[in-house]
């Protein structure tokens, strides 16, 4: 099989379960689509805004990942650090009250955490978000990002999934563990053949396994709360088994990425 049927077909198993994030798992969005900016970004912040009760909180903390996001595009550890003390120091003057005991040092430890988690989730996305601003809906949160020059992409987020869902999850989890194992596999057979993916195509098949380590994150979160709050002993027994299965598709995920990067 050549270089390019096989990335045809690996792009098209990449797009059958990358878009398949916790924050939609009831309204599934298009295989077809390809992770924008904006969606990287809503997967990025998901885990951080779900079983948030108050939707106060979970602006706050829609900020927060939109400022720990534009700091990681700062490229020395000194410029970011800075850039964490300006935010703090424009959060302070915004208060009339001296700041608690505390509060300083975790807000600060907070921002270096979403910046670091950034770098390591979209290292290769550079892209600034000058906006990232949540509003509510009936039965969820609208996430409404503006990148760049582009308009403002509305994402749909479910931040208190039903455990009654977790059949369907169960599902998505599968195909994306029975999928990524093959795409291990796949690339292996690619190189071994000394054929090479396209610049295009590495990098869309390399964005789109960069969400899925992000959409891993929030199947984590969703599942470890789902175990916690199910009395049925049996339940959490499924759950945790699901918990080790998410383990294994991190592994995966990452030897797919390791190997599109010795791509490049």
């Amino acid at each position: 099989m050549c270089c390019q049927a096989i990335g045809e077909i690996f792009w098209n198993n990449v797009l059958t379960f990358s878009s398949r994030g916790p924050h939609n798992f009831t309204a599934m969005k298009s295989p077809l689509k390809q992770p924008t900016t904006a969606t990287c970004f809503s997967s990025f912040m998901l885990p951080h805004v779900l079983f948030v009760r108050s939707f106060e909180e979970r602006q706050k903390a829609a900020m927060s990942c939109c400022l720990g996001w534009n700091i990681s595009l700062f490229p020395n550890a000194l410029q970011r650090k800075q850039q964490i003390d300006r935010v703090w120091d424009r959060v302070e003057a915004d208060n009339q009250e001296p700041a608690p005991p505390g509060l300083e040092q975790g807000f600060k430890q907070d921002l270096r955490m979403l910046t670091t988690q950034k770098q390591d989730l979209f290292p290769w996305l550079n892209t600034n978000i000058p906006r990232a601003e949540l509003s509510q809906s009936d039965t969820h949160d609208i996430l409404s990002i503006k990148t760049g020059h582009s308009g403002i992409e509305e994402i749909r987020l479910v931040t208190h999934p039903d455990p009654l869902g977790l059949p369907l999850i169960i599902e998505v989890l599968r195909g994306i563990q029975r999928d990524t194992a093959k795409q291990v596999e796949l690339v292996e057979r690619v190189m071994r053949g000394h054929g090479v993916f396209g610049d295009i195509e590495t990098t869309q098949m390399t964005t789109a396994y960069c969400v899925q380590r992000a959409d891993l994150i929030g199947y984590h979160r969703m599942l470890t709360v789902w175990r916690d709050t199910q009395p049925a002993p049996s339940l959490k027994r499924v759950i945790g088994h699901w918990l080790q299965i998410l383990h294994e598709i991190e592994g995966n995920t990452k030897a797919v990425l390791g190997l599109l990067v010795s791509c490049r």
